[in-house]
């Protein structure tokens, strides 16, 4: 075989191995809320919650999602009138030409000693993002 032909094909393959990562690892899938443990899950296509303390509860998005980070790339959790914020989200590039995504995010709080999943929000921007306290906390009744 000619070097240049094998030169190539093993940078493929090394490109290919390089571009593959576990979609069940990939992100941050499990937090601590209000000493809950909670993780993400891949559950049939869709992103799942599970909790210590609650059963399995699906979420409004499809696999792979993860829980937003902070400034520190650990899970974020904003502290807000009495309960504990996190924010799931999953974020999917739009077809080419664009250079967008479409990012669904769903806040979750543990407030009054039980865990509250907001509604899905879908935004036109690239995650994973730092995202503003609002829009972890403005779908909850106060």
């Amino acid at each position: 075989m000619n070097k240049c032909v094998l030169f190539a094909v093993s940078l493929l393959n090394l490109t290919a191995c390089a571009g593959q990562q576990s979609i069940e690892t990939s992100g941050l899938t499990r937090a601590q809320i209000a000493d809950v443990q909670i993780s993400l899950v891949n559950d049939q296509g869709r992103c799942s919650l599970i909790s210590s303390a609650e059963p399995a509860r699906a979420l409004d998005m499809k696999w792979p999602c993860r829980f937003s980070e902070d400034r520190k790339q650990k899970v974020r959790v904003e502290h807000f009138r009495q309960a504990e914020v996190i924010m799931v989200e999953r974020s999917e590039p739009l077809a080419v030409p664009s250079t967008d995504c479409e990012t669904d995010l769903q806040a979750i709080r543990q407030f009054r000693g039980r865990l509250e999943v907001a509604p899905v929000t879908r935004v036109a921007a690239c995650g994973p993002g730092y995202w503003d306290q609002k829009t972890l906390v403005w779908q909850f009744d106060w």
